[in-house]
């Protein structure tokens, strides 16, 4: 029987130790979400994080633009924003709607380098928000494990989640399989892995059978997850969605901003 982690209760805990801190700072931190059009998922996601900061004590302000915006508009919107020294924080809410989806990459690396707390841009400050997220969920996962295994798959690698969790898995040693939704004989490419790392958006893209037996699956799939149902009964240690990586991504984004403070 598979371990389900509890991101919920994991973020709680880490968010009264930032409730703390930011009690003790001069002034709140502060943090502006640009938002774009009127996905459903993304103003779930981005209402969550307002609510998260509002528990720590930090302020969240959303920054709404209609799906017809320009790059150019936004990128404007996020000059004002890099010049005002009360904003501590500034990042993009993904994916971006349409024709501005190619341009995500020049948007988000217009953010100043010291306020990219989301960790998005190129030579950013910070580690990605999500990809930190990981990373502490993997820590608590092999916390009591004498030995666990470095071989790791991760599936959708090309994304900017998966770049990020293959450059955090290789400098732990890990050796990377790198996959995508669409790799051939992705079976093969899973069933070795100690750890799958999976970010595709695909439901239910990989079915128990190409688990490893106790092997650590961490589903970064959203809104819904990437794994079906039978991986919890192969896998030691399950992520669910939701309830697993959201949480912590976000708690960890709050992280970034009370450093960008500091």
């Amino acid at each position: 029987m598979s371990i389900v982690f509890d991101g919920k209760k994991f973020a709680a805990d880490k968010e009264k130790v930032l409730k703390k801190e930011i009690a003790s700072l001069k002034n709140k931190p502060k943090l502006v979400s640009i938002l774009v059009g009127n996905d459903k998922a993304s103003l779930l996601y981005t209402k969550l994080k307002q609510k998260a900061a509002i528990r720590v004590g930090a302020k969240f302000i959303i920054k709404k633009f209609p799906d017809k915006v320009t790059h150019t508009e936004i990128i404007k919107e996020i000059g004002k924003l890099n010049k005002d020294k009360k904003i501590n924080g500034i990042m993009v809410q993904l994916p971006l709607p349409g024709k501005l989806k190619v341009k995500t990459r020049t948007i988000v690396n217009s953010i100043d380098k010291n306020k990219d707390v989301d960790g998005l841009r190129n030579k950013s400050q910070y580690k990605q928000a999500t990809v930190k997220g990981i990373e502490s969920i993997l820590d608590f996962a092999t916390k009591d494990l004498a030995y666990f295994g470095k071989r790791a798959t991760v599936v959708g690698a090309k994304g900017i989640v998966g770049k990020g969790v293959v450059t955090m898995l290789e400098e732990r040693n890990y050796k990377v399989c790198i996959c995508d939704k669409d790799t051939r004989d992705l079976y093969a490419k899973l069933t070795n892995a100690d750890l799958v790392v999976s970010a595709t958006g695909v439901p239910e893209l990989i079915k128990g059978e190409m688990i490893k037996e106790g092997s650590i699956a961490i589903d970064v799939g959203s809104p819904k997850g990437d794994f079906d149902g039978k991986v919890t009964e192969r896998a030691s240690f399950v992520t669910p969605v939701p309830g697993g990586v959201g949480p912590v991504t976000i708690v960890s984004l709050l992280e970034n901003l009370v450093e960008a403070v500091k």
